[in-house]
């Protein structure tokens, strides 16, 4: 799936063993894993490019989990809101995005959020909260998909009308879910809400 409205990047996709060392440089791997070793990786899920976007996806992570770090320091250290806006402004620069790029890229990103809170709550063991963030992210998805789309020339147009009444839905239900939380939390911890 390529990100709606996304320049083509004039640079090569990195090869698998660029990623595995950005990820070594993160601290994710203790080292460069082989050719040989990442070989063996790619025929055991598919191929390269099935292993190159989930090295990608893995350094994705790896980046969250060190701009939250980063951030959280550079918040201890006084840094204020000020900072933390020029500082996420990077995620944009890096991804390459601009213009109504930047739309697919806050997709594609509202994708990597709802799918974590449906694997979350497959099990069946996530409370009610988490459903109704699913409910949520599920429009955001629906929403932002629509803003990707700036042309009746584009063969999503015809797709915004359902896209709209999906999220309008999920929305609807998420508020639903939302109004009986207070009365499921009460339930859960009632020593915390007596009466």
């Amino acid at each position: 799936m390529t990100i709606p409205h996304q320049p083509a990047s004039t640079t090569p996709v990195p090869s698998v063993a660029e990623i595995s060392a950005a990820l070594a440089a993160l601290g994710v791997y203790a080292s460069v894993p082989s050719e040989a070793e990442l070989a063996q990786q790619a025929a055991a899920v598919g191929g390269e490019d099935v292993l190159a976007a989930i090295l990608a996806n893995a350094l994705y992570g790896a980046s969250i989990g060190t701009g939250m770090l980063t951030e959280g320091h550079m918040l201890e250290a006084g840094g204020g809101a000020r900072e933390l806006g020029i500082a996420r402004e990077q995620v944009l620069k890096a991804s390459g995005a601009d213009g109504i790029g930047v739309m697919g890229v806050l997709h594609w990103q509202a994708g990597q959020v709802r799918q974590t809170l449906k694997n979350m709550t497959a099990s069946g063991e996530a409370g009610p909260l988490l459903g109704a963030a699913v409910r949520a992210s599920n429009a955001l998805l629906d929403l932002l998909a629509c803003t990707t789309v700036v042309s009746v020339d584009d063969a999503r147009a015809e797709q915004i009308p359902e896209q709209l009444i999906r999220a309008r839905r999920n929305l609807e239900t998420a508020v639903a879910e939302i109004d009986a939380l207070p009365a499921a939390v009460a339930a859960m911890f009632p020593e915390a809400f007596p009466g």
